[in-house]
């Protein structure tokens, strides 16, 4: 029987190596890659608490593993790791599945943002492109192009944190430029300010047909000068305004151009401006304006009503002072055919349907 005891030991031996020792479960691989596709998925983000409790049960497979597996290989049994690791697998498909609607439903929201915001940006810039008054209003256009750039960078790396921050900003700036349109162009989508100016257009062009003369209107939205004669269109010409030109001039140095009807006073041939056509500004309505504004002080100290404007020559580009300019070609044409006494009325708009008075009411 000793005998037997002896050989114990080399039966063993014999038996372990007829045996194969087992195998690591495929689960562990997958789960280490599954992992990593989560962290570069950026699932600690968009799914933080889920991550957490997924990384936890990971942990602890791994931790089983390496207890199992540091047992005497003959002897290792996987089961319950492979078990553990498989229900870990299912959560992290899970988590990710989670992740890619997240990340689909952000992005289309992105792209709906950042699509309407470049709508309004665009349609802002291209309806108040010939405004001077629009310097501020172009400065706050381009901090909200350049703010939008970089949200849509931002989104493209799928950085939507920082991208939803861009675009709040962007918000802000685009609300901005759309006040300061209205402020520049309020009048000019008033109903009742329109009728004011077409009365004013009807009365001149009535004027001209019935004493059978030249007569100029003068639209600044429009940024040109019609000639009537006897009642009919007879040429068109662009002009160019000051830097406050849409503006009604109210008193001097406001860089306004005014409206109202007026008269040429004088022809100058021989103007600093190539040549030019002085109009009776101010008229009795502008007194009292200027008169009206005073009293409520809206007029600076020491300032006065303004006068000696005129439409002149030097170009319909340049940035006159309250004038109105012409090409030097189209003045010379102009100073033909005009007279003193000639009337010269100025308006805002004609049409209320005007491209950037539509796109304003539309904004």
């Amino acid at each position: 029987m000793r005998h037997y005891y002896k050989l114990f030991p080399i039966i063993l031996y014999l038996a372990c190596i007829g045996c194969s020792k087992p195998t690591v479960p495929i689960e562990v691989r997958y789960a280490e890659v599954q992992r990593l596709a989560l962290r570069s998925a950026d699932a600690q983000i968009f799914t933080p608490d889920r991550y957490e409790v997924y990384i936890t049960a990971y942990s602890d497979a791994k931790d089983r593993f390496i207890k199992e597996n540091a047992r005497f290989p003959w002897l290792r049994d996987y089961a319950a790791v492979s078990e553990e690791f498989r229900m870990v697998l299912g959560e992290g498909n899970a988590i990710l599945a989670t992740v890619k609607r997240i990340k689909s439903e952000k992005a289309r929201d992105f792209e709906q943002r950042i699509s309407s915001l470049r709508k309004e940006i665009d349609s802002l810039k291209n309806s108040t492109s010939m405004i001077n008054e629009g310097r501020l209003l172009r400065k706050s256009l381009s901090k909200a192009d350049v703010l939008l750039t970089e949200a849509n960078s931002l989104y493209e790396k799928y950085d939507y944190d920082a991208a939803d921050v861009k675009l709040k900003s962007v918000n802000t700036y685009a609300l901005e430029s759309m006040e300061i349109a209205h402020s520049i162009l309020s009048r000019y989508i008033d109903s009742e300010q329109i009728k004011r100016w077409r009365t004013l257009v009807e009365e001149t062009i009535s004027e001209s047909k019935s004493k059978g003369i030249v007569a100029i209107i003068v639209s600044k939205i429009d940024q040109n000068l019609i000639v009537y004669k006897r009642g009919k269109i007879f040429e068109t010409y662009n002009i160019g305004l000051g830097r406050n030109g849409l503006k009604d001039k109210l008193y001097a140095g406001d860089g306004a151009t005014p409206e109202g009807r007026y008269y040429i006073v004088k022809k100058n041939a021989g103007s600093q401006f190539y040549k030019a056509l002085l109009f009776d500004y101010p008229n009795k309505e502008d007194r009292i304006r200027f008169d009206q504004a005073k009293k409520k002080g809206l007029i600076p100290a020491g300032t006065g009503i303004g006068s000696l404007l005129e439409i002149h020559g030097g170009g319909s580009d340049g940035m006159t002072k309250g004038c109105i300019s012409l090409e030097n070609k189209d003045m010379d044409r102009l100073f033909e055919i005009v007279t003193e006494r000639t009337p010269v009325t100025i308006v805002g708009a004609i049409n209320e349907n005007h491209e950037i008075l539509s796109s304003i009411r539309d904004i």
